[in-house]
């Protein structure tokens, strides 16, 4: 008698699993398997380069493995929403120009990752946007979506380093895309638009020296060597992207293939979409409105990670430095 064999779960199709993930509003998806990336952070961290994020300080090699988060993980897809470039001359950096991405992209991958599984039920996922112990650029620069620039961000040749990523760790097994190459040569321009000189030439970030983190990370007052710097920056820091010379606007390829194909499914709202109040907001109304009513104007948005205290208290530092045209 012949001996039946249990079915064994088709092998993913990778293209169709990018396709669901790009119609969620996604402009770049990429996979790479679970291996650990190289630990970056524990030099980092003993350095002291994390300031005071404590959080960072907590077992740091254990981010480079995805099956710390997940057991049985195999693949990572990284994805990476593009939000408008700025001219850095703005008091809110860019990507905190519209509701907070740490809610809206979790919510478009799971979207995705339920059409994922409803195709593939064996798949047991992860999703991890940001506050997930994972270091995400270095997956994202493995599955295909970008490099590590010299400002430490990923860039790409679409969106610069204009970027917001997640993840999805999963069980699954679907083949992995090709590492993109690195495209800085010698250019040093991020470095030299830094304007405290906090991007060494390792690649390394040094939050002590960043405004990005002293106006939005730091507790407590400012101090006057940080303060005097901040002229027109109430929330967070656009310099180093601005400087980096890869276009910021260019359609994303890939989700023009998507959105254009013949399937009735449309592709969905981008995951960040900025917003009109924020967008061109002067100090006067950034403080006006954090006086009226902190919460009901900001609480939705990136700018509630600093805090009333902390928002009142960069625009007072804003105020007393030179350029008060802006």
């Amino acid at each position: 008698m012949q001996r039946v064999l249990p079915m064994q779960p088709s092998d993913p199709d990778r293209e169709a699993i990018r396709t669901l993930f790009l119609r969620e509003g996604f402009d770049h998806v990429g996979f790479c398997n679970a291996s650990p990336v190289p630990d970056t952070i524990t030099p980092w961290v003993h350095a002291g380069h994390h300031a005071s994020l404590e959080w960072m300080e907590r077992e740091p090699a254990s981010r480079t493995d995805p099956k710390l988060l997940l057991a049985g993980a195999r693949t990572v897809i990284c994805v990476a929403a593009a939000y408008p470039a700025t001219d850095a001359r703005g008091a809110v950096a860019g990507y905190a120009r519209g509701e907070d991405y740490h809610q809206t992209l979790p919510a478009a991958l799971q979207r995705a990752v339920q059409k994922m599984t409803a195709q593939y039920p064996e798949a047991v996922t992860k999703v991890c946007v940001d506050t997930a112990p994972l270091l995400e650029r270095s997956f994202a620069a493995r599955a295909g979506l970008g490099w590590i620039g010299r400002n430490t961000m990923l860039l790409n040749e679409h969106h610069g380093p204009w970027q917001l990523l997640g993840e999805v760790i999963t069980t699954l097994k679907i083949e992995p895309d090709e590492p993109a190459a690195d495209r800085c040569g010698t250019c040093t321009a991020c470095v030299d638009a830094c304007p405290t000189e906090a991007l060494g030439p390792d690649r390394a970030l040094d939050a002590r020296r960043c405004l990005s983190y002293w106006t939005i990370e730091h507790r407590g007052d400012l101090p006057p060597e940080w303060a005097e710097r901040l002229e027109h920056r109430a929330f967070g820091c656009d310099d180093c992207l601005t400087a980096c010379p890869f276009p910021a606007d260019s359609p994303a390829k890939e989700k023009a293939s998507c959105s254009s194909d013949h399937s009735p499914e449309k592709v969905a709202e981008p995951p960040f979409s900025p917003r009109p109040d924020l967008t061109e907001i002067t100090l006067d109304q950034l403080e006006q409105r954090a006086r009226e009513s902190f919460r009901r104007h900001y609480g939705s948005t990136p700018l509630e990670r600093a805090r009333r205290g902390g928002l009142l208290r960069n625009i007072a530092a804003c105020r007393a430095t030179p350029r008060q045209d802006l």
